[in-house]
């Protein structure tokens, strides 16, 4: 599938790239996907296969070689110091519990990183041909159209999504998290990257992420920011390396800052 691009932007040429490897990618995963896939648990006990470590690599060499003075992060152990002052964050496979599983709620991520601004990022689901990218400044597209999120106003007209409520409850008020699940009109739980997807369309309402690391929420920090969704913290910041995100369609901002206790940005 041909994805159209938007023309001339800032990053152009790391879009353009950036698509293609993680296409190359995908098709790498997909390989895997079709047949057995042993699993190992790392030591957080979150499970990794050789497809995610296959993945990365092929992603790190094509960074590498397409972006010399880049610094790299990748989930999988890749760590290459910045020249540049710039760095790619790598997810080689974002929900691998679905891969195993042979669910198709699975991606191959990809961000580039300027000090504390994501400028670019990529989430690409194989088994489904789906691709959902923005860039600083210049909107977020799905499959080539440009997609913005939901108009809803209300919690009570609002699609909640949560990714792990278990760790949800753990990182955010216990009481906040069972309140908005109680206030929104209904919970649909498809994946952390389905679920900004369909966020980022206006599918959906609201992203509640209760664990992640930094190469999970970069993406989604500039779909966000371009879709016209808010991306924050308990903090009140959208920094990517607090352990927890909530993403929401910007009608609801004062209702949700209210009951999960978020405080305006200092």
């Amino acid at each position: 599938m041909e994805i159209l691009l938007p023309k001339k932007t800032t990053y152009e040429h790391e879009l353009e790239t950036s698509l293609e490897i993680v296409r190359n990618a995908g098709a790498l995963a997909l390989q895997f996907f079709s047949r057995p896939t042993p699993m190992e648990e790392k030591s957080d006990s979150s499970p990794v296969t050789i497809a995610d470590r296959e993945c990365e690599k092929l992603i790190c060499q094509s960074l590498l070689e397409r972006f010399p003075e880049d610094g790299i992060l990748g989930e999988e152990g890749a760590i290459v110091p910045s020249r540049s002052g710039r760095r790619w964050l790598i997810d080689p496979i974002d929900g691998t519990r679905d891969f195993v599983r042979r669910n198709s709620f699975w991606s191959v991520q990809l961000a580039l990183q300027i000090q504390e601004r994501v400028v670019l990022g990529i989430i690409y689901c194989p088994c489904m041909n789906e691709f959902l990218h923005a860039v600083d400044g210049q909107g977020c597209f799905w499959n080539g159209t440009k997609v913005a999120a939901s108009d809803v106003s209300s919690l009570e007209k609002s699609i909640l999504m949560v990714s792990g409520f278990k760790v949800a409850w753990e990182s955010w008020p216990a009481e906040a998290v069972r309140r908005l699940t109680q206030d929104c009109w209904t919970v649909r739980c498809y994946g952390g990257c389905y679920d900004v997807i369909l966020l980022a369309r206006g599918k959906t309402d609201i992203w509640l992420s209760g664990r992640g690391m930094e190469w999970d929420y970069a993406p989604v920090q500039v779909i966000a920011r371009e879709c016209g969704a808010r991306f924050l913290t308990k903090e009140g910041n959208d920094r990517i390396d607090t352990g927890h995100c909530l993403a929401f369609a910007p009608g609801l901002e004062r209702e949700i800052r209210e009951i999960m206790k978020i405080p305006e940005s200092t």
